[in-house]
């Protein structure tokens, strides 16, 4: 934005200096400037430009603007397409998140993932968090999970989690750094709690890398036969101290409370994100599932993970993921990721 305000009012003077009168010295490079930004910063650039045309109409120095009113009619309406080119130019390049159809009782959602795409499915069971948002040019980062803890497990606790993974999930942001943002979150809202979860990142490329904190290990998908990935365990977010904090009692109980999830807790770490340590994971489909699945299907949540390779397309692995043992309630949530470009076969 500085950089944009700043190129304005360069503009400007060399505008002056050089007594150009003609609208398109003055609008065409905070136009590229604005419309090149966010809307935001479009607006604010453009409103910044008509404040030093005004003052070449106030101040007589260049006749241009003061002689002529349909060049200041000109410039007035290019300053005002700005923002809304910027607007329309943000919203043909922002991914779009959409929901597949399916049974009432699950709601899955597609959206893009490097060339390929991804599904998360989501059916309102007990301490579910999921998010998956979309960045710009193609990349993702999404958050499975599971809370425990009676200020957690609300409607008002999982949705603050979720939203603040949104509001600091950017391009530059990597999955440790958020399993950080996690933690303290965590921590400010139920210091008696904790969150179990998987951070997964999806670049432009298709590259995936996941962090996994107190969860269940990924899946991965070669041919038609899945494994588990082998991606490092950390503990569960909040549920180890800080460095120079004092223990919290029953910490080290809980960051040791999924290894039937399969996971080895860290305790004790005190590095960003508990711990947690982000590895790459390949495959052509990567599947991420909370620590409820583990703990609906207890010792043989292993046996059903070839049933992710069952779909064509990652929405019904996600869907199916889903599924209670024995026909019982859905428990969710599931991501299936394909970073590739789909088949042609």
């Amino acid at each position: 934005m500085r950089a944009a305000l700043a190129g304005t009012t360069g503009n400007a003077v060399l505008m002056g200096v050089a007594e150009v009168g003609t609208p398109i010295g003055w609008v065409l490079l905070p136009g590229l400037l604005g419309v090149s930004a966010r809307p935001r910063v479009a607006a604010l650039v453009s409103a910044w430009a008509g404040v030093l045309v005004v003052a070449s109409v106030l101040v007589p120095v260049i006749p241009g603007h003061r002689s002529d009113p349909q060049a200041l009619l000109a410039s007035t309406l290019s300053l005002t397409a700005v923002p809304l080119l910027a607007w329309a130019r943000r919203r043909t390049r922002t991914p779009s998140v959409s929901r597949a159809a399916g049974p009432t009782d699950v709601a899955v959602f597609t959206v893009p993932a490097g060339p390929g795409s991804a599904a998360l499915a989501v059916c309102g069971s007990p301490g579910e968090i999921g998010a998956a948002v979309p960045l710009r040019g193609g990349g993702l980062l999404a958050l499975v999970g599971t809370v425990t803890g009676a200020a957690l497990d609300t409607p008002a606790g999982r949705r603050a989690i979720e939203q603040t993974f949104r509001r600091h999930a950017r391009p530059a942001a990597s999955p440790q750094r958020l399993a950080g943002v996690l933690d303290q979150a965590v921590r400010d809202l139920a210091p008696a709690g904790h969150l179990r979860a998987t951070i997964v990142r999806v670049d432009r490329s298709g590259a995936v890398e996941a962090a996994r904190c107190g969860s269940p290990d990924l899946i991965t998908v070669a041919a038609d036969r899945a494994a588990l990935a082998g991606v490092p365990a950390g503990p569960a977010l909040g549920s180890t101290r800080p460095a120079g904090s004092p223990a919290r009692a029953g910490s080290a109980a809980r960051a040791g409370s999924t290894a039937r999830a399969g996971s080895t807790a860290r305790a004790g770490s005190a590095s960003p994100g508990g711990g947690a340590t982000p590895s790459p994971v390949t495959g052509r489909r990567v599947a991420v599932v909370a620590a409820a699945f583990a703990d609906a299907h207890g010792e043989r949540w292993v046996r059903v993970l070839d049933q992710v390779a069952a779909d064509d397309d990652p929405a019904g692995a996600a869907r199916r993921l889903t599924r209670g043992p024995r026909g019982g309630r859905r428990t969710g949530p599931a991501l299936v990721v394909d970073p590739g470009p789909p088949s042609r076969a």
